[in-house]
């Protein structure tokens, strides 16, 4: 067979994996050669079955794999928090089990941290994994959905989006977000120190809500992130007088006690560019509904990222023509390839991480039972690299959803995903999301992230900072799945659409790109808009820029694009506004 090769530049999700926070989406660094994709093969042969009598049921696959083999260079590899022989696991337990669980996980010297709803977050030795796994209070343990993040080179700049909202008019008319409180929540915030009394305000209030992390390391020079920072700069561009927050989080429980300090502080906007991976159905169900109607409840205008999964989306329900087990994305295609999008694979070098992840409408039985095969080509056939393979026998806290972590090795090649049914009686339907790599066979709607969906939170679309505003083309699509990840009875999301491909001093030139780029212009906009208008609640605040958008797409609200492009119009005059506000503004001016 003859290759045609021809260089690509494959852009990549900086915020993204298992607590995507959404993510600022910007060049790989590399390019990647395209080849013809290998012909779909038949997997039997390829994929051995599996005997769910000999694992175990309250372990996920990562971990009991972890307990197995006690091999830490790899758990780590695969994006484990690993600390003095110990592994970072969340436990759902049973609420009238909760002190007894406590009680087994320190008796086996283990540490719980934090907790929220039915869950412990806690460090656990790793080699009493399994012996917690058999304790009685103990249902599941899997890993905590973590933020992944990336960045770029650094130089002095201010947002396009400045402009392109019509913010410079409200702050020429006096509209500063002055009396504002404004939390930045994300996974780190490197190099914000430096930029105090310049790109950010002089003074900032920082929290730490990582488990072993003081506030100082809100900052820490060991790590790699600077995407919070540059999200409190544009915030910062928009609304130049709003107090900031720089909440630094790496789970979802740490979310939520972010969210609860937000409230404490009597914090306005919450702002998140970061989505989460199969934490929950996508209907706009599960905890993180619970943390936004709490937010709401408290007076929060909370605005989130859609997501940066359009092109590394696939949903569709299951099938297997040809009866061998294997689900079939087309008639005799049975991997998906990492590619393009236009039939061709990438040939993907050795150092590159691949985290597929899938899950699929059976939340509260948890008895349908699917496997996750990650497979490389070796020239003539497919090889299994790794897998997902939790359990789904219908035990408390179980879930339906698999997800790995792999780094790719050796040679260049074609990779590709594989969903493989264990045991099940009906056709489910899939999601399957590859974070920071795009799919061959892609499915764009449907593709918000976990907490994007959720009705009581501000949802953004991205769009190119420059006329005529394109829509970025991995910006998530709506709707959300319907109830208990049905593929109908979704609700529309995204609610709004800002700007990305901007300048930041923390990622260059025109080099913040994503939803997470979007996010920010939108809490900036919103603090203007409850500078004006002091007493609006969040849903009024939210109506507001809804109703001043300027419509893209089709006529209409719709799952692209919201009710349309940020655009804040024209500025309120200070007489006409209560006394209250008045009162505001004149104190802002002197």
């Amino acid at each position: 067979m003859i290759k045609k090769f021809f260089a690509v530049i494959l852009l990549a999700v900086v915020v993204a994996g298992r607590a995507t926070p959404s993510g600022a989406y910007e060049p790989a660094g590399t390019s990647w050669v395209e080849v013809a994709a290998p012909a779909g093969l038949d997997l039997a042969a390829t994929v051995p079955g599996i005997d769910r009598a000999t694992g175990n049921p309250k372990l996920d696959d990562a971990l009991a794999e972890l307990a197995r083999s006690q091999d830490r260079r790899a758990a780590e590899a695969g994006g484990m928090r690993l600390e003095a022989g110990r592994v970072q696991v969340q436990i759902i337990v049973r609420p009238d089990n909760e002190t007894a669980a406590r009680e087994q996980i320190a008796a086996l010297a283990g540490e719980v941290t934090s907790s929220f709803e039915d869950t412990l977050q806690a460090w656990m030795p790793i080699d009493q994994l399994t012996s917690l796994s058999t304790a009685p209070a103990i249902e599941y343990i899997h890993l905590p959905n973590t933020v992944v993040l990336a960045e770029d080179d650094a130089v002095a700049a201010l947002t396009e989006g400045l402009a392109a909202a019509n913010a410079d008019e409200w702050h020429d008319a006096g509209w500063r977000g002055q009396g504002v409180r404004v939390a930045v929540i994300d996974g780190g915030f490197k190099g914000y120190l430096a930029k105090l009394g310049g790109e950010l305000p002089a003074f900032v209030t920082v929290k730490n809500f990582v488990d072993g992390q003081t506030d100082g390391q809100v900052d820490d020079q060991n790590e790699t992130s600077r995407h919070g920072t540059a999200c409190a700069e544009i915030v910062h561009d928009m609304a130049p007088q709003a107090q900031l927050y720089l909440l630094k989080i790496s789970t979802d429980i740490d979310l939520n006690q972010a969210v609860d300090y937000a409230i404490s502080q009597g914090v306005d906007i919450i702002s998140t560019s970061l989505t989460f991976v199969n934490a929950t159905p996508g209907d706009g169900s599960g905890r993180f509904a619970v943390m936004a109607q709490k937010a709401r409840t408290a007076g929060i205008l909370w605005t989130t990222a859609a997501g940066n999964y359009r092109e590394t989306h696939w949903g569709g329900a299951f099938t297997d023509g040809d009866g061998d087990g294997f689900h079939e994305y087309a008639p005799g295609v049975e991997v998906n390839v990492f590619g393009p999008g236009n039939g061709t694979a990438f040939l993907i070098p050795a150092g590159v991480v691949l985290s597929p992840s899938i899950r699929w409408d059976d939340w509260t039985a948890v008895t349908q039972d699917y496997r996750l095969v990650l497979l490389r080509h070796n020239g003539s056939s497919y090889d299994i690299v790794a897998t997902g393979n939790n359990p789904q026998t219908g035990g408390f806290g179980q879930r339906p959803t698999e997800r790995l972590n792999y780094v790719t090795s050796g040679a260049a090649a074609v990779y590709g995903v594989a969903i493989q049914r264990i045991s099940s009686n009906r056709s489910v339907y899939l999601h399957l999301l590859t974070p920071n790599r795009e799919l061959d066979r892609r499915t764009p709607s449907m593709s918000l992230g976990s907490l994007a969906d959720v009705a009581a939170v501000f949802t953004v679309a991205a769009v190119d900072v420059d006329v005529p505003f394109v829509r970025e083309a991995y910006s998530s699509e709506g709707p959300t799945n319907g109830p208990g990840g049905a593929p109908n009875g979704g609700f529309l999301k995204p609610d709004l659409a800002a700007f990305a491909n901007v300048s930041t001093a923390s990622y260059g030139l025109r080099g913040f790109n994503g939803t997470s780029a979007a996010t920010p212009h939108v809490a900036g906009a919103a603090a203007l808009v409850l500078s004006a208008y002091p007493s609006a609640l969040p849903g009024e605040a939210q109506d507001y820029l809804q109703t001043r958008a300027v419509n893209q797409g089709t006529p209409g609200p719709d799952p692209q694009f919201g009710y349309g492009r940020l655009q804040l119009g024209a500025p309120p005059k200070p007489l006409v506004l209560d006394h209250h506000a008045f009162v505001a503004f004149v104190t802002a001016i002197h």
